[in-house]
């Protein structure tokens, strides 16, 4: 059974090129536009790993999203990935609990690919 990625990401195509180079590595991608439908999502489907942007449109950024998901006793042990061009939230985001934090503007697909193999559990 394949391992289930939830994608939260609003730039659809940057959705469908990480989601179509991740079930072509053999996972099963579920995408959420923001922190609200990702939540529902995780929710719903227990997800092996999450990979989170960190500005989502609505009333729930992604830093809000995973201080939510960390402060679970039922999603705090889902490893998030923070995927994001900000470099500003690193430091805050991995004491978070976040597992990476990734530049997308400095990360290849292969590279995304091998975070996701390393941390989805």
């Amino acid at each position: 059974m394949a391992k289930k990625v939830v994608l939260i990401e609003d730039d659809l195509d940057i959705q469908r090129i990480y989601g179509s180079k991740l079930e072509t590595a053999g996972y099963e991608v579920l995408l959420a536009i923001d922190a609200s439908q990702g939540f529902t999502l995780i929710k719903d489907v227990s997800p092996n790993i999450v990979l989170l942007d960190i500005m989502l449109p609505g009333k729930m950024n992604g830093m809000d999203l995973l201080k939510t998901l960390k402060e679970s006793p039922d999603y705090k042990n889902i490893p998030v990935v923070v995927l994001t061009n900000l470099d500003t939230q690193k430091h805050e985001a991995l004491k978070m609990g976040a597992y990476d934090y990734i530049i997308k503007a400095n990360t290849n697909l292969n590279e995304i690919v091998a975070k996701v193999a390393k941390f989805a559990r």
